[in-house]
């Protein structure tokens, strides 16, 4: 990896000091470098990135890992790219989930301006049940992983989070790799980012040990929801569940009339 050229005082607002001391792959220092800009609003939503070919230039690096370092920013949607148009910042995520963005749970945490945190309660692999197997598109002797983890920001618990993925199309996959880290972005480094998904949104009240776990009484408000994500392919990717304290998160949707 080389080191781009010598800079002005006041460089482009896109351009990322990357450095061969480091030890995290040159595509996740770039794609840390934009995502911090970002997020301090120097790239503004709306603004367009150099083409590839410039960009990858003036950073010193290759276009594979230019691209490689996009598609970790476009799977968090902070990025959207446009065949023929280029790539634009699409900026923060609404503080509230949003139901018609695909985004993970620690890009949304970060808008908000907070840190996202992953304890893991449970991880195993196994053969599907009956409805991963149904939801995921999977034989019943295929295996899966499934993953519980408790999601947190700045260390106060907000949701608890349940996931099932087919074990032969994710490959090798640890409880280390899903503890304080964001699955999408993970999913984003294997080229497996989630295209789609279909979420079911539903009432609960808090039973004993998710009052436990998300530090709330019994019979507390959660927000419940049961997704199915797909790969721009087609193929069932991740089949998941989760619940959210009802007193710290919100979903939002935009609404349109039906053409007359």
């Amino acid at each position: 990896m080389s080191s781009p050229a010598a800079r002005s005082d006041d460089p482009p607002p896109w351009w990322v000091p990357l450095s061969a001391d480091d030890a995290a792959p040159a595509y996740l220092q770039l794609a840390q470098g934009l995502r911090e800009r970002i997020q301090s609003g120097r790239l503004r939503p709306g603004s367009a990135l150099p083409a590839e070919r410039e960009l990858a230039a003036q950073l010193g690096v290759s276009r594979v890992t230019l691209r490689q370092g996009l598609e970790v920013l476009e799977t968090e949607g902070l990025l959207r790219r446009k065949r023929g148009s280029g790539t634009f910042v699409a900026g923060p995520v609404h503080p509230s989930a949003q139901l018609g963005l695909l985004s993970s749970f620690s890009n949304e945490v970060r808008s908000r301006g907070g840190v996202p945190g992953a304890r893991v309660l449970k991880f195993g692999r196994g053969r599907p049940t009956a409805p991963e197997a149904l939801s995921l598109g999977l034989a019943p002797t295929e295996e899966v992983y499934r993953l519980r983890r408790l999601r947190t920001s700045d260390g106060e618990a907000l949701a608890i989070e349940e996931s099932t993925l087919p074990a032969a199309l994710i490959g090798p996959l640890s409880a280390a790799d899903v503890t304080d880290a964001s699955l999408y972005a993970l999913l984003g480094e294997r080229r497996l980012a989630p295209a789609r998904a279909i979420r079911h949104l539903r009432a609960q009240n808090a039973d004993p040990e998710q009052a436990r776990l998300l530090g709330v009484e019994v019979g507390a408000a959660l927000l419940n929801t049961e997704r199915v994500s797909w790969l721009a392919s087609g193929r069932p990717i991740e089949y998941a569940r989760a619940c959210y304290r009802g007193d710290r998160y919100d979903f939002v949707m935009e609404l349109h009339g039906e053409e007359s």
